[in-house]
Protein backbone atom coordinates (compact mmCIF):
# COMPACT_ATOMS: atom_id res chain seq x y z
CA UNK A 1 0.00 0.00 0.00
CA UNK A 2 1.79 3.11 1.21
CA UNK A 3 4.69 3.09 3.65
CA UNK A 4 4.73 6.91 3.57
CA UNK A 5 1.07 7.11 4.62
CA UNK A 6 1.68 4.50 7.33
CA UNK A 7 4.58 6.55 8.71
CA UNK A 8 2.53 9.77 8.65
CA UNK A 9 -0.40 8.14 10.40
CA UNK A 10 1.85 6.54 13.05
CA UNK A 11 3.55 9.87 13.73
CA UNK A 12 0.31 11.88 13.88
CA UNK A 13 -2.08 9.58 15.78
CA UNK A 14 -2.10 11.80 18.86
CA UNK A 15 -3.02 14.83 16.73
CA UNK A 16 -5.74 12.81 14.95
CA UNK A 17 -7.23 11.70 18.27
CA UNK A 18 -7.11 15.25 19.63
CA UNK A 19 -8.96 16.53 16.58
CA UNK A 20 -11.45 13.65 16.80
CA UNK A 21 -11.99 14.24 20.53
CA UNK A 22 -12.79 17.89 19.90
CA UNK A 23 -15.55 16.89 17.45
CA UNK A 24 -16.77 13.98 19.59
CA UNK A 25 -17.56 16.32 22.50
CA UNK A 26 -20.73 17.40 20.74
CA UNK A 27 -21.82 13.88 19.78
CA UNK A 28 -23.57 10.97 21.43
CA UNK A 29 -20.15 9.83 22.62
CA UNK A 30 -20.10 12.78 25.01
CA UNK A 31 -22.11 10.68 27.48
CA UNK A 32 -19.10 8.37 27.93
CA UNK A 33 -16.21 9.22 30.21
CA UNK A 34 -13.12 10.46 28.38
CA UNK A 35 -11.24 7.13 28.48
CA UNK A 36 -14.28 5.22 27.21
CA UNK A 37 -15.03 7.87 24.60
CA UNK A 38 -11.74 7.23 22.81
CA UNK A 39 -12.12 3.49 23.36
CA UNK A 40 -9.88 1.49 21.09
CA UNK A 41 -9.52 4.13 18.38
CA UNK A 42 -5.78 4.53 18.98
CA UNK A 43 -5.29 0.79 18.48
CA UNK A 44 -7.53 0.87 15.38
CA UNK A 45 -5.42 3.69 13.90
CA UNK A 46 -2.14 1.93 14.73
CA UNK A 47 -3.44 -1.28 13.16
CA UNK A 48 -4.61 0.70 10.12
CA UNK A 49 -1.16 2.24 9.74
CA UNK A 50 0.43 -1.22 9.91
CA UNK A 51 -2.02 -2.48 7.28
CA UNK A 52 -1.01 0.39 4.97
CA UNK A 53 2.58 -0.83 4.91
CA UNK A 54 3.71 -3.05 2.05
CA UNK A 55 2.86 -6.67 2.86
CA UNK A 56 5.65 -9.00 3.89
CA UNK A 57 5.38 -12.78 3.86
CA UNK A 58 3.85 -14.15 7.02
CA UNK A 59 2.46 -10.81 8.17
CA UNK A 60 -1.25 -10.66 8.89
CA UNK A 61 -1.45 -6.89 9.33
CA UNK A 62 -4.70 -6.51 7.42
CA UNK A 63 -6.26 -9.33 9.44
CA UNK A 64 -4.98 -7.72 12.64
CA UNK A 65 -6.48 -4.39 11.57
CA UNK A 66 -9.86 -5.98 10.90
CA UNK A 67 -9.79 -7.85 14.23
CA UNK A 68 -8.87 -4.64 16.06
CA UNK A 69 -11.67 -2.66 14.40
CA UNK A 70 -14.16 -5.48 15.09
CA UNK A 71 -13.03 -5.50 18.72
CA UNK A 72 -13.67 -1.77 18.90
CA UNK A 73 -17.22 -2.32 17.61
CA UNK A 74 -17.79 -5.04 20.21
CA UNK A 75 -16.53 -2.71 22.93
CA UNK A 76 -18.94 0.00 21.80
CA UNK A 77 -21.84 -2.43 22.06
CA UNK A 78 -20.70 -3.49 25.54
CA UNK A 79 -20.62 0.21 26.50
CA UNK A 80 -24.26 0.52 25.47
CA UNK A 81 -23.49 2.85 22.58
CA UNK A 82 -26.10 2.84 19.80
CA UNK A 83 -25.14 1.44 16.40
CA UNK A 84 -25.74 4.85 14.83
CA UNK A 85 -22.98 6.17 17.06
CA UNK A 86 -20.45 3.94 15.27
CA UNK A 87 -21.31 5.70 12.03
CA UNK A 88 -21.02 9.08 13.69
CA UNK A 89 -17.73 8.10 15.31
CA UNK A 90 -16.15 7.07 12.01
CA UNK A 91 -17.65 10.07 10.24
CA UNK A 92 -15.94 12.30 12.80
CA UNK A 93 -12.74 10.30 12.35
CA UNK A 94 -13.02 10.69 8.58
CA UNK A 95 -13.15 14.46 9.04
CA UNK A 96 -10.42 14.54 11.69
CA UNK A 97 -7.87 12.45 9.77
CA UNK A 98 -7.13 14.70 6.79
CA UNK A 99 -7.37 17.82 8.94
CA UNK A 100 -4.97 16.49 11.58
CA UNK A 101 -2.59 14.97 9.04
CA UNK A 102 -2.58 18.26 7.14
CA UNK A 103 -1.48 20.17 10.24
CA UNK A 104 0.93 17.60 11.63
CA UNK A 105 4.48 19.04 11.74
CA UNK A 106 6.74 17.90 8.95
CA UNK A 107 3.98 16.23 6.92
CA UNK A 108 3.63 17.12 3.27
CA UNK A 109 0.10 17.31 1.86
CA UNK A 110 -1.43 13.91 1.11
CA UNK A 111 -1.70 12.90 -2.52
CA UNK A 112 -5.02 11.96 -4.07
CA UNK A 113 -3.92 8.32 -4.00
CA UNK A 114 -3.08 8.52 -0.29
CA UNK A 115 -6.49 10.07 0.43
CA UNK A 116 -8.15 7.18 -1.40
CA UNK A 117 -6.12 4.67 0.63
CA UNK A 118 -7.07 6.50 3.82
CA UNK A 119 -10.76 6.42 2.85
CA UNK A 120 -10.46 2.71 2.09
CA UNK A 121 -8.98 2.14 5.53
CA UNK A 122 -11.88 3.99 7.15
CA UNK A 123 -14.40 2.02 5.12
CA UNK A 124 -12.76 -1.23 6.19
CA UNK A 125 -12.73 -0.10 9.82
CA UNK A 126 -16.43 0.73 9.88
CA UNK A 127 -17.39 -2.53 8.16
CA UNK A 128 -15.33 -4.51 10.67
CA UNK A 129 -16.59 -2.37 13.56
CA UNK A 130 -20.20 -3.06 12.62
CA UNK A 131 -19.49 -6.76 12.45
CA UNK A 132 -17.91 -6.63 15.89
CA UNK A 133 -20.89 -4.67 17.19
CA UNK A 134 -23.21 -7.39 15.84
CA UNK A 135 -20.86 -10.34 16.37
CA UNK A 136 -23.53 -12.52 18.00
CA UNK A 137 -25.88 -12.10 15.05
CA UNK A 138 -23.10 -12.82 12.56
CA UNK A 139 -21.93 -15.91 14.44
CA UNK A 140 -25.43 -17.36 14.24
CA UNK A 141 -25.13 -17.18 10.46
CA UNK A 142 -21.64 -18.61 10.10
CA UNK A 143 -18.10 -18.83 11.44
CA UNK A 144 -16.65 -15.57 12.74
CA UNK A 145 -13.44 -15.84 10.69
CA UNK A 146 -15.54 -16.03 7.49
CA UNK A 147 -17.51 -12.98 8.56
CA UNK A 148 -14.32 -10.98 9.00
CA UNK A 149 -12.82 -12.33 5.78
CA UNK A 150 -15.69 -10.72 3.86
CA UNK A 151 -14.80 -7.26 5.19
CA UNK A 152 -11.88 -6.73 2.81
CA UNK A 153 -13.78 -7.86 -0.28
CA UNK A 154 -16.79 -5.70 0.61
CA UNK A 155 -14.61 -2.67 1.27
CA UNK A 156 -12.84 -3.23 -2.05
CA UNK A 157 -16.17 -3.47 -3.87
CA UNK A 158 -17.36 -0.23 -2.25
CA UNK A 159 -14.16 1.58 -3.22
CA UNK A 160 -14.36 0.24 -6.79
CA UNK A 161 -17.93 1.52 -7.02
CA UNK A 162 -16.80 5.02 -6.01
CA UNK A 163 -14.03 5.04 -8.61
CA UNK A 164 -16.28 4.02 -11.49
CA UNK A 165 -17.78 6.98 -13.35
CA UNK A 166 -21.53 7.26 -13.07
CA UNK A 167 -23.43 6.39 -16.19
CA UNK A 168 -25.71 9.07 -17.50
CA UNK A 169 -29.23 8.35 -18.64
CA UNK A 170 -30.07 9.25 -22.25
Amino acid sequence: MSAKLADILDRCIVRVLDEWAHSARSSELEALCEADRVGDLEEVLRAMAAAFRPVRDGMGTVDDFIETAAGHGARRRAQGVAESCLFEEYDLLGSALPLALGTCPGVSPLTAEELVVLEGGLTTAILAGLRGFHRGEFERRGPWHETLARVVSEASEMEAGRERPRETQP
